[in-house]
């Protein structure tokens, strides 16, 4: 019962943060929810099905509103996106250096603490290379809740000031010729997301309902019904759950283990911070696109997370979600094959150090 409580709660605040016009109010509001109460009343978990869940609810709105011209928009930024990787991984490699330098942690634990694959995938080569995995999974929660709960304030002060009129036109509010009526495309939202839970069940990869719902939404928009856009209450649902359990995820322990680092670890999450807007300033100028998008399209904090603050900011989700997707993957595949290069050279260095 607490936990169905506590996600109306995070819905609630959600949907209060979002009339007031806070960027991506939903995701924010119901994370600090989640925050809260894990910190100040009491443990809580949930289920791996709400959390896919939530990335199905977000991936339909998404896939619905992609246009098959927009893959060869994405096309055109490939060589800017590999730019942009590549000054994140090294920035990310020397960071860790640094970390490893000034605080009272192993060579292996600073270096997965930087980079930047996603909290999941880094947890995971952590346990295999035996570094500290509680201090991996703390760094890396703290990084991804520090860049979700500022970016999209940050976007959203941007999108005030800065013009995003040319890829407005292809955000999540425009409605579909010969789309169904609301209360039919309901029932087609459900039956994607279902099929996307069914789907995702029998072929795990890498956030699998994101991927998958955003293409059989786009698949059964462009092929078989065009859909209107989903209502706010609908994706504002998804982004609260989704918020909820980021919140929740952080717990005393993970603030402990940060602690332990001391002021290094606050520093090099600052750099981290101001690294995102350098790299995304050299994507920018490598595309046609406005900065808020650039930088919501780079920056290493998820792609549903980001891909939904730039549908909440009236920008071009599908955009951002194919370059948060890109972006994944590439890492998902370039950092663990990186990993054994880059520990050995690490333990050799700390041997001869030690020598």
């Amino acid at each position: 019962m607490s936990k169905i409580l506590l996600i109306l709660v995070a819905f609630g605040v959600g949907f209060l943060f979002d009339l007031l016009n806070i960027p991506a109010g939903w995701l924010l509001g119901a994370m600090l929810v989640g925050v809260y109460y894990r910190l100040m009343i009491n443990d809580i978990a949930y289920p791996n099905l709400l959390f896919d869940l939530s990335l199905a609810v977000i991936g339909v709105s998404i896939g619905i509103s992609i246009k098959v011209s927009m893959f060869k928009e994405v096309a055109n930024y490939l060589l800017p996106l590999a730019v942009s990787m590549m000054i994140l991984l090294v920035a990310s490699w020397i960071l860790g250096k640094i970390l490893n330098r000034y605080s009272n942690l192993d060579a292996k634990t600073a270096l997965f603490c930087c980079l930047p694959a996603g909290a999941s995938v880094m947890m995971a080569l952590s346990k295999e290379y035996k570094a500290n995995l509680g201090i991996v999974a703390a760094f890396q929660t703290v990084r991804i809740m520090m860049l979700v709960a500022t970016i999209p304030i940050v976007a959203g002060l941007m999108s005030s000031f800065l013009s995003t009129k040319e890829v407005e036109s292809s955000s999540l509010g425009q409605v579909a010729d010969n789309a169904l009526p609301m209360w039919l495309a309901v029932f087609s939202y459900l039956f994607l997301i279902v099929l996307t839970l069914v789907v995702a069940k029998k072929w795990r990869i890498p956030i699998a309902p994101f991927l998958y719902s955003i293409l059989l939404a786009f698949l059964f928009h462009v092929l078989i019904q065009p859909l209107p856009p989903m209502p706010n209450l609908g994706v504002g649902l998804g982004m609260a759950m989704l918020g909820v359990i980021i919140g929740v995820r952080f717990d005393r322990k993970s603030l402990a283990d940060i602690k332990q680092i001391g002021w290094t670890s606050v520093a090099i999450l600052l750099a981290f911070f101001f690294l995102t807007f350098v790299v995304t300033f050299v994507f920018y100028l490598m595309t046609p696109l406005d900065f808020t998008t650039s930088l919501l399209a780079i920056v290493p904090a998820g792609a549903p997370q980001m891909a939904s603050v730039a549908a909440s900011l009236q920008l071009d989700a599908s955009v951002v979600a194919a370059m948060q997707v890109i972006r994944l993957l590439v890492l998902i595949l370039i950092i663990p094959a990186l990993v054994p290069f880059l520990v050995s050279k690490e333990n050799k260095e700390a041997t001869e150090n030690g020598s």
